[in-house]
């Protein structure tokens, strides 16, 4: 899968939340399933910080069992300045000093201060932890990185013990070895580590800014590979801290977390509006098949007629009854989007003069999940699907999209006498004068 770019104008918060019932359908999903959430130490200074714990509640009101990792970079790099003391690095990642590890003992050790202080507030039990064990880093390079220091496991079964009390664990991008020195830690290291002991359904990055492609718009997915390979190429475009991210985002889906989404922070609502939309608003690297086309089982009848009804009306789509669906329903594919059904097609086969000759019927998509290529998909994958049955062609009627299958998908626009006796019988009777489009599947190829 490559990487898809969604307009940023698309993804605004406020055009998420159109209805309360889109929301609830992912809460059964997420019930009892663990969050790890990491952010960038940087918002704590921001006005929006406050929504951003009160998202956080609002996720542990829903019996998601949150976990919580915070960065320290900004503040270790203030708090140095304040002092005049010049830092190796400021992230956990390079050298950290004797004096750069008493900078962030001091910064971090007071945004743990704060942090348990609004989050108490919020009325929500928290508890700093210190369930990881770790170890210097050693010698990377020729250079000795001192007190910077490497995860060496995650005490899991502390963790789970705070989660099961309703507790909200709290890991600070500090760790203590066995001769009890403190090490400084790499945050997003800290949550990929903590999320993969926790076998976590996410990690989200709650970060200073978003991923986007060249263009300025938002990178909408990413598979592992794509992440690997925009951190190895060290894009400019996106400072050491997102690389970090891409990188760990990676290793997380790599050994077992499904998702991790990078969110933009600063944005008004960003937790809940990625979590809690099909298409989110920020960035999610991932491991399964977040998108798949499925054949469609009598228990879809109801979506695929409620979300046929627009095009119905816009007189796209023929009307079908619930009876017709269902009678063809062997013919029917649908394409989920994390697990909701946004879209559909039909694959209808005819033999006549011993050729096999297929249809491809009810494509439609969400409108709310236009011009992201899902119609493209459905096309191809209809397509391969007629193949498989050993079909020369395939023909579709359309009298709104045919510019889209004429100049995207490779059909010609024919005639009438393109179709099947028994299908051109029905189209005769319809009066809608749909244009009847073509394509061979002689050649080979198959979905993309």
């Amino acid at each position: 899968m490559t990487a898809q770019t969604v307009n940023n104008d698309s993804a605004k918060p406020q055009q998420r939340f159109e209805d309360l019932r889109g929301i609830l359908r992912y809460v059964p999903q997420f019930r009892q399933r663990v969050f790890v959430i990491a952010f960038d130490g940087a918002l704590m200074t921001q006005p929006g910080f406050a929504s951003l714990l009160q998202d956080v509640a609002v996720l542990q009101s829903l019996n998601i069992e949150v976990v919580l990792v915070f960065g320290a970079r900004a503040q270790v790099r203030a708090l140095a300045e304040k002092r005049g003391i010049t830092l190796y690095n400021d992230d956990g990642m390079g050298r950290t000093d004797a004096a750069g590890i008493e900078i962030a003992k001091d910064a971090i050790m007071r945004q743990c201060s704060d942090l348990m202080a609004d989050l108490t507030a919020l009325e929500m039990p928290v508890a700093i932890s210190n369930a990881l064990a770790v170890h210097p880093a050693g010698v990377i390079d020729g250079v000795d990185l001192e007190f910077t220091g490497r995860i060496e496991r995650v005490d899991e079964e502390s963790l789970r013990a705070l989660l099961k009390a309703d507790i909200i664990p709290i890991l600070p991008p500090l760790g203590y070895d066995g001769r009890g020195a403190t090490l400084r830690l790499n945050s997003d290291a800290v949550a990929v580590e903590v999320a993969i002991a926790l076998r976590a359904a996410k990690v989200i990055f709650v970060a200073e800014s978003g991923i986007t492609a060249a263009d300025g718009t938002r990178l909408e997915q990413l598979s592992v590979a794509e992440a690997r390979e925009m951190h190895k190429r060290k894009d400019s475009k996106h400072d050491v801290s997102m690389l970090s991210k891409l990188r760990y985002a990676a290793l997380a889906c790599q050994e077992g977390v499904p998702r991790v989404h990078i969110v933009d922070g600063t944005q008004d609502e960003a937790l809940l509006a990625e979590l809690f939309s099909n298409e989110g608003v920020g960035t999610m690297i991932h491991a399964d098949d977040y998108q798949q086309i499925r054949k469609a089982r009598s228990s879809d009848v109801p979506a695929l007629l409620s979300m046929m009804q627009q095009s119905v009306d816009d007189a796209a789509l023929v009307p079908r009854t619930r009876d017709q669906i269902q009678s063809k329903i062997k013919d029917f594919f649908v394409l989920e989007l994390d697990g909701n059904p946004i879209g559909s097609v039909a694959v209808h086969a005819y033999e006549e003069d011993g050729r096999k000759i297929a249809e491809l019927a009810c494509l439609f998509v969400r409108r709310s999940h236009k011009n992201k290529n899902h119609g493209r998909k459905l096309v191809a994958f209809a397509e391969e699907q007629a193949r498989l049955r050993n079909c020369e062609v395939i023909v579709a009627l359309s009298t709104q999209a045919f510019r889209f299958f004429e100049e995207k998908m490779g059909y010609t626009v024919t005639g009438p006498d393109a179709l099947p006796l028994s299908r051109r019988e029905k189209y005769d009777k319809s009066g809608r004068n749909s244009k009847v489009l073509v394509k061979s599947l002689k050649q080979s190829g198959g979905p993309t």
